[in-house]
């Protein structure tokens, strides 16, 4: 049977209120973490940015690999492939009529093919 005694007698209320200060005390840092991180951000970017600055470089680029090439003509291939109803398919069934039973559609599945995602 249940009696306010028996969680008084268990330390009940201790436990309860030591759980709720540790979980508010938990939130409240991570609450006072996401507002001070654009300020520590910019803290940390202004001290990188105070170093010398970087020039970098840009050498041309060179020609592309005969690997390269074939790559990209295999990659046209594959998606011109693809655009044409490769392997892909899609099974749907008609529509159902507006009367009748949604089984009686059950045996009148057709194919049409599917376009790739992303060609």
């Amino acid at each position: 049977m249940f009696k306010f005694e028996n969680i008084s007698a268990g330390n009940g209320y201790e436990i309860t209120l030591t759980g709720m200060t540790i979980v508010f005390s938990g939130l409240l840092l991570i609450s006072l973490f996401i507002i001070l991180l654009p300020r520590m951000l910019a803290l940390l970017d202004s001290l990188i940015a105070n170093g010398d600055p970087v020039t970098e470089t840009l050498s041309p680029p060179s020609p592309p690999t005969e690997g390269e090439i074939m790559a990209a003509i295999s990659l046209a291939i594959h998606i011109e492939l693809e655009r044409r109803g490769g392997d892909l398919q899609r099974i749907t069934m008609a529509k159902r009529p507006s009367s009748g039973s949604f089984w009686h559609t059950a045996g009148k599945m057709r194919s049409l093919s599917n376009r790739s995602p992303y060609a």
